[in-house]
């Protein structure tokens, strides 16, 4: 089974029994495992027997007004204290232990506004607006799941971390965004298993690193104790802060390449809505490390190229027309703006980095052009969205309902849901001709005749989709943590529009890029879920190239596919490189295609089983079925067809 964290040697192999849970929860609910922020009070209380309405339904806990039914908990919660509310709230985190069911569930609340109807009297009910704490259910564990304390531990570990961070780095649901509180840098969890009896939270930047930041933290966890530490370092203290940083990242035995990695999970996995400094101090922070002589100049130009282009797809992908609420919650366009003048500031200061010298060899060349790609593509869509009308902040339907600090007051639903309504634009009297000078003209310049390249002209219309396709056998409504995978497509029209945009003709002899029409791919079956058909809303002719590395690493490391490996020559597709998987046209399957294209696996999601979870992964429980191969014939181009439909193989979970 999956593990939150790598274990060499278990903590404790105990049984799993209601003592024993009783005092794992104690435990882990220390205020020793939390990081608080100076204005952040918590209050832990252990309720022996606490009577609640509670009725889960398809995943979700419904609000005491929509159920009659009442349970029976042991319950450890942590309430946040001065809250400001004249009765008790929700607690902030709790845990709720079900003996007779053996189920223990770990619950959040969330300060929000709410409709709710009322009598008003002679037989009319009407509805109003009022400020309550919501419960959200982030998730139930089953004990008999696990066979002793050490791998409840794990589990439990996970599930407290993600009730705090959010169970996903794709918010759609409220439970899948993180607590406020994270989000302005007043709250975070990390377990330690050698944590002191002190009664004490971890308090301040110093704390968090010296304390907190561990060789046993798992990739997530590193990031976002990275997003803690820079909410809660102010920027005169960043260059201490960070200094301190790499002294104790170094103790652990990490690189700088390290660090580089850790600054590029944390934008994979941060979500920046609520618009916060978090850019902002990344950008000092970055400052920091090279003022100290811990990155060298190349390697902040590198992050911030990578971020460019990681950004240029996505909104290519989600425009702020067609997606993000039409461009209400518009962070990444905040983010692109202020990285692009970071970027901008560092060419005018050293132009030979991203401009070609005679004795560059092909691979410094190679690697130039990349950078003038990521300034191309960046100017292109600040340009695009200059004067873009947005609401006074970015949000959503579902962030405006949460109650935030008053740095971030409640944006008029009428500018999320209207277009017409708002008044600010993006950008607004700062336009890209002020950044216009000599040195980034001419990469500009530099950028438009790579053109020529197979690489670049793909660039200019290149987008990353996302998709969730196991999680078919759910309902509707239902919260889905199963794999989040994603794919690159390109459009020609896109490509077209943006060499127009720069007043370009057409290349006479533009390369040709060949992928899977959008007709060959299917949609997703429950609504509100992302799926790579998602691509038609943003331009008709998109065709996919390929399935992201990370996507077919994770399938390939959640699913044990070595018996299949064994009988078939699928060599080339467990390499992994330029593989697609797509949800077919017909029916509810998937397809594994290879590099040419061509279709070489064809999988069926067991839902009859149902799911399950383990270390923040959800998973159909029964796997998936082989139901066609395609193999390799030795010595030849062809391909051997094999119909499995009779006798299907199983490919399991690990």
């Amino acid at each position: 089974m999956p593990r939150f964290r790598d274990s060499a040697s278990p903590i404790s192999t105990e049984a799993v029994t209601p003592q024993s849970v009783r005092a794992l929860i104690a435990e882990m609910l220390r205020p020793a495992h939390f990081f608080l922020a100076a204005n952040l009070t918590l209050e832990w209380q252990h309720v022996p027997t606490e009577d609640q309405i509670w009725e889960i339904f398809q995943g979700r806990l419904l609000d005491p007004a929509h159920t009659r039914e009442r349970r029976s908990f042991e319950a450890w919660n942590i309430v946040q204290a001065a809250c400001g509310l004249a009765s008790a709230p929700e607690p902030l985190l709790a845990l709720k232990l079900d003996t007779v069911a053996g189920q223990l569930h770990v619950v959040r609340g969330v300060d929000s506004y709410v409709w709710e109807g009322y009598d008003a009297g002679g037989n009319v009910y009407q509805s109003r607006e009022r400020r309550k704490w919501v419960r959200e259910l982030v998730a139930t564990i089953r004990l008999d799941r696990f066979a002793d304390l050490d791998d409840l531990r794990d589990e439990l570990r996970c599930q407290l971390f993600q009730a705090v961070v959010g169970t996903s780095r794709l918010p759609l649901s409220s439970v899948e965004t993180p607590l406020p509180s994270f989000s302005f840098g007043e709250l975070f969890y990390c377990y330690r298993s050698a944590a002191p009896e002190a009664p004490d939270s971890v308090r301040g930047w110093r704390g968090l690193v010296m304390e907190m930041l561990a060789p046993c933290l798992n990739p997530r966890e590193q990031a976002h104790l990275l997003e803690t530490f820079l909410h809660a370092t102010t920027f005169a203290e960043m260059v201490d802060a960070s200094a301190a940083f790499v002294r104790r990242w170094t103790e652990l035995g990490r690189t700088t390449a390290d660090l580089s990695a850790l600054l590029r999970t944390l934008f994979n996995e941060v979500s920046l809505s609520p618009y916060t400094d978090l850019v902002a101090k990344m950008l000092a922070f970055l400052h920091a490390l090279e003022e100290g002589g811990v990155f060298h100049i190349e390697q902040v130009v590198d992050f911030l190229s990578y971020l460019l282009r990681h950004i240029g797809r996505h909104l290519t992908a989600y425009d702020l027309v067609v997606f993000h609420h039409r461009g209400a919650n518009y962070p990444d366009a905040l983010l692109l703006d202020a990285v692009l003048k970071e970027y901008v500031a560092i060419l005018e200061r050293r132009p030979e980095l991203f401009t070609d010298a005679a004795d560059d060899d092909e691979s410094i060349q190679g690697h130039k052009r990349i950078r003038r790609r990521a300034l191309r593509q960046g100017w292109l869509l600040r340009r695009r969205y200059e004067d873009h009308p947005v609401p006074d902040l970015p949000t959503s339907p579902g962030e405006n309902r949460r109650v935030l600090p008053p740095s971030h007051p409640r944006v008029p639903e009428e500018q999320i849901t209207q277009s017409t309504q708002r008044t600010r634009r993006l950008y607004a009297g700062d336009p890209l001709s002020h950044y216009l000078k000599a040195h980034v003209a001419e990469v500009l310049r530099q950028s438009l005749a790579d053109l020529t390249h197979a690489d670049e002209w793909r660039e200019m219309g290149l987008a990353v989709f996302l998709d969730r396709p196991l999680g078919i056998g759910k309902a509707a409504t239902e919260p889905d943590g199963t794999l989040l995978l994603s794919a690159e497509a390109f459009s020609v029209s896109i490509a077209e529009e943006r060499m127009r945009s720069l007043d370009l003709p057409s290349l006479p002899d533009r390369p040709a890029v060949h992928g899977l029409p959008l007709d060959a791919i299917g949609g997703a079956v429950r609504p509100g879920t992302v799926s790579l058909a998602d691509a038609r809303r943003a331009a008709a002719d998109f065709v996919f190239l390929r399935s992201t590395r990370s996507s077919v690493r994770a399938l390939l490391t959640q699913y044990d596919f070595t018996p299949l490996m064994r009988r078939f020559r699928l060599d080339d597709v467990r390499g992994g490189a330029d593989v697609l998987i797509a949800r077919a046209a017909v029916g509810a399957g998937l397809v594994v295609y290879d590099a040419r294209l061509r279709p070489r696996l064809e999988l069926e999601v067991v839902t009859q089983e149902g799911y399950a979870s383990r270390a923040g992964q959800e998973y159909p429980v029964g796997g998936l079925r082989v139901m066609r191969v395609w193999e390799a014939v030795a010595g030849s181009d062809a391909l051997q067809a094999h119909d499995l439909g009779a006798e299907p193989i199983r490919v399991s979970p690990r």
